[in-house]
């Protein structure tokens, strides 16, 4: 399991944060979210493989159904996530599963 920073409190603003999973080897990557909770200014986003160039997904205030399940084509996925600087709460953050399958 991993989470959004300082999860499950307000999400610190003006920041990003990368995440690398990594799973066995010969088997993919895949992440759930059972719990999404981000507001306007924030950005998460999936990537195939670490050197992934262009997310393959991206969330901002709306959130992925809680069964909705990701799959990398390999056993490595990139996340970064976002907040921008405000003064406003952006959210309680998330909570995510993930595995090798």
């Amino acid at each position: 399991q991993i989470f959004s920073p300082n999860y499950p409190f307000s999400i610190p603003g003006d920041q990003t944060c990368e995440y690398v999973i990594g799973t066995l080897e010969g088997t993919r990557a895949r992440i759930k979210f059972p719990s999404y909770e981000c507001q306007a200014g924030t950005t998460l986003s999936l990537f195939d493989g670490f050197n992934g160039e262009e997310p393959f997904i991206t969330f901002t205030t709306t959130p992925p159904a809680p069964d909705l399940q990701f799959t990398a084509t390999s056993n490595v996925l990139k996340i970064v996530f976002s907040a921008s600087r405000t003064s406003a709460p952006v959210g309680t953050g998330w909570e995510a599963d993930f595995t090798g399958v």
